[in-house]
């Protein structure tokens, strides 16, 4: 029977500790060269910068999870190295083929080379290089976004937009249902996979969550929450360890 006092839920009972999901894009890698799957210079010191803000704030990780690419692993590795060199817990990576990037650049090459076929005078716009960018990222901003609204078919050989997003909201969900409660994982991808991150907290349409991806910097993260009741943005292209203007790029 009630003694009739009121006793407050216990905690363990009631409230589950959140898990955290840190979606982290890679350092800056090397745009202007034949390969651009490998960090630059300014990348190395980018993703080491994050592995000290990290170590110097406490962050510890139960789990650490890499999409495919080399620049993920390589901003990884050198988080990493921080951990280790102060003599703190790293775990052991796990891959996730499904944090890939979109394929969004092959379509563009293409659209492009087609357009230019049929008007050389447009030539210029394919070009890669440090002069013509903001003119080349106006083009690949208004294909891309064609894309994402069905408005341009993806050759049979490419991913189409949706099953790029579909791809990345299944293999998070998969690894969010797999969390215990008080979980702190962080996830090394590209600046694609974390825009439809973010979408799944806010339950954005396609063309926003594109335009998110836009505006993702080099080693920002997303930070989500996720409890039973559901799963909250915290943050979005968060860059705490990158205070000098010349450490914060976007390609």
């Amino acid at each position: 029977m009630s003694s009739g006092r009121f006793e407050e839920p216990s905690e363990s009972r009631y409230i589950r500790p959140m898990s955290v999901l840190k979606v982290i894009r890679h350092a800056q890698a090397s745009y202007f060269h034949d390969d651009y799957d490998q960090l630059s210079p300014l990348g190395h010191e980018q993703a080491r910068r994050l592995g000290e803000h990290w170590a110097e704030t406490g962050v510890r990780l139960d789990r650490v999870v890499v999409g495919p690419r080399r620049r993920h692993r390589e901003t990884l590795d050198a988080v990493a190295a921080v951990y280790r060199e102060r003599g703190l817990d790293w775990p052991r990576p796990e891959p996730l083929a499904e944090l890939d990037e979109h394929t969004g650049q092959q379509l563009v090459d293409r659209e492009l080379a087609r357009r230019v076929a049929e008007r050389p005078e447009l030539a210029h716009l394919a070009e890669k290089n440090a002069e013509n960018l903001r003119a080349y990222f106006r083009v690949f901003r208004e294909i891309t976004l064609a894309w994402a609204r069905g408005e341009l078919a993806t050759p049979e050989d490419l991913e189409s937009w949706t099953a790029f997003r579909d791809r990345v909201t299944g293999g998070l969900e998969r690894l969010l249902d797999g969390l215990g409660n008080g979980a702190s994982v962080a996830v090394f991808t590209s600046g694609g996979p974390v825009a439809p991150a973010a979408g799944m907290a806010l339950g954005l349409a396609d063309e926003k969550v594109l335009e998110l991806s836009w505006r993702v910097r080099n080693t920002a993260h997303a930070e989500l929450l996720f409890s039973e009741e559901g799963l909250t943005l915290d943050a979005f292209n968060a860059l705490p360890h990158l205070s000098e203007p010349r450490l914060v790029t976007y390609i």
